[in-house]
């Protein structure tokens, strides 16, 4: 299964949600760490994009 353009969009905002409730609770320390557990559950996810136009900032495929 592949995902389009405004499905990365969300997981990058949930990545970014993520790390914003870290550095909340635990400082620069709680934004690393949910940092990471974004990276290491959304990641995989958001890799599947893979639209032949897709503009989302990490995509390597354009």
């Amino acid at each position: 299964m592949t995902f389009g353009r405004k499905t990365a969009e969300k997981l990058d905002s949930a990545a970014g949600a993520l790390y914003r409730a870290g550095k909340k609770v635990g400082g620069e320390k709680g934004g690393r760490i949910g940092d990471a557990v974004a990276s290491t559950v959304l990641g995989p996810i958001r890799d599947r994009c893979e639209e032949a136009n897709c503009t989302c900032p990490d995509c390597s495929r354009s």
